[in-house]
C-alpha cells in the first residue's frame, strides 16, 4: 500500500507541467523629454523605439509652442509699414487707400494673425509631410508597409531640432530693433546672416544654411529610415521631396 502511495507522487511529479503562456511586454514610447533629449544625442536609437510607439502630438505642440515665443516679441515691435508696403505698391493693382487700410489691419492685428498662421503652418505642414511620406512607403516593396502614424511621427518629431532657432529668434527680437525683418532674418546661425546678399531669394537661400536646419533634415532622413522602416534611398528620396517643398515655400515667400 506504501508502495503504491510513494508511486502515486512519484508518478505525478513526472507529469509533464505545462508551459505558463508568456505575456508579451509592452513597449514604453518614449517622453516629450526623452524625445526632445535625444533627438539631439541619440536620434537613431529613439526613431527606433518609435517605430513601434509612433508618437507625435507632443513634439507638434512643443514645436508651435516655441514658435510663439518669437511671434509675440517680434509682432509688438516689427515695423507693419515698411515689411507690407513694398510689397503691396508692387502689386500696382491696388489703389492707395486700400493699401493704407490693409497696412492699420495688419498692424493692428499682427499678433494673432502671425499666432495662428505659425499654429496652422506648423500643424498642417506636419500632416502634409506625413502624408507625403506614407505614400512613399506605399510605393515601396517592402511586405511590411509603414502606418501613417509611423510617417507622421516622422515628420513631427525631427522638427524638435528647431526648436533652439525658434528661440534665438525670439532672443534676437527682444534684445534688438527688428525694423521690417521677417523673422528668418533674424536667425544668427545662418550663413545669410553675416554676408546679406541684396537679392532677396539668394539671401533666403543662404538663410537655409543653417546648422539647426541642416540637421532638421538629417533627422527627417533619419526618422523616414528608422521610424518607417524605409530603405536608405527611400529615406533620402522623402527627405529630398521635404527639401525641395521647404526650400521652394520659403524662397518664394521670402521678403
Amino acid at each position: 500500500m506504501h508502495e503504491n502511495a510513494i508511486a502515486a507522487v512519484v508518478g505525478a511529479d513526472a507529469m509533464p507541467v505545462e508551459p505558463q503562456p508568456r505575456t508579451k511586454k509592452r513597449l514604453k514610447a518614449p517622453t516629450l523629454l526623452e524625445q526632445a533629449v535625444d533627438v539631439f544625442t541619440q536620434p537613431t536609437q529613439l526613431f527606433t523605439r518609435l517605430a513601434d510607439t509612433p508618437r507625435w502630438g507632443g513634439a507638434l505642440l512643443l514645436v508651435i509652442i516655441a514658435a510663439w515665443l518669437w511671434v509675440v516679441p517680434w509682432s509688438l515691435k516689427v515695423d507693419a509699414d515698411a515689411l507690407y508696403r513694398p510689397v503691396l505698391e508692387k502689386n500696382g493693382s491696388m489703389p492707395a487707400a486700400q493699401i493704407e487700410s490693409v497696412i492699420e489691419i495688419t498692424r493692428r492685428f499682427m499678433m494673432p494673425m502671425t499666432l495662428m498662421a505659425v499654429t496652422f503652418r506648423n500643424l498642417f505642414g506636419t500632416l502634409f509631410f506625413g502624408l507625403m511620406f506614407w505614400l512613399v512607403g506605399l510605393g515601396t516593396k517592402a511586405e511590411r508597409k509603414p502606418k501613417f502614424l509611423q510617417a507622421v511621427s516622422a515628420s513631427a518629431v525631427p522638427g524638435l531640432m528647431l526648436v533652439p532657432y525658434f528661440l534665438m529668434i525670439g532672443v534676437v527680437s527682444a534684445l534688438r530693433d527688428v525694423g521690417s525683418q521677417i523673422p528668418d532674418r533674424l536667425a544668427p546661425s545662418g550663413l545669410a546672416f553675416y554676408l546679406r546678399p541684396e537679392n532677396p531669394k539668394l539671401y533666403a537661400l543662404l538663410a537655409q544654411v543653417d546648422p539647426f536646419i541642416i540637421g532638421f533634415f538629417v533627422m527627417t532622413f533619419l526618422a523616414t529610415r528608422h521610424v518607417m522602416r524605409l530603405k536608405n534611398k527611400e529615406a533620402a528620396l522623402c527627405t529630398a521631396l521635404a527639401l525641395v517643398v521647404s526650400l521652394g515655400w520659403r524662397i518664394y515667400f521670402w521678403v
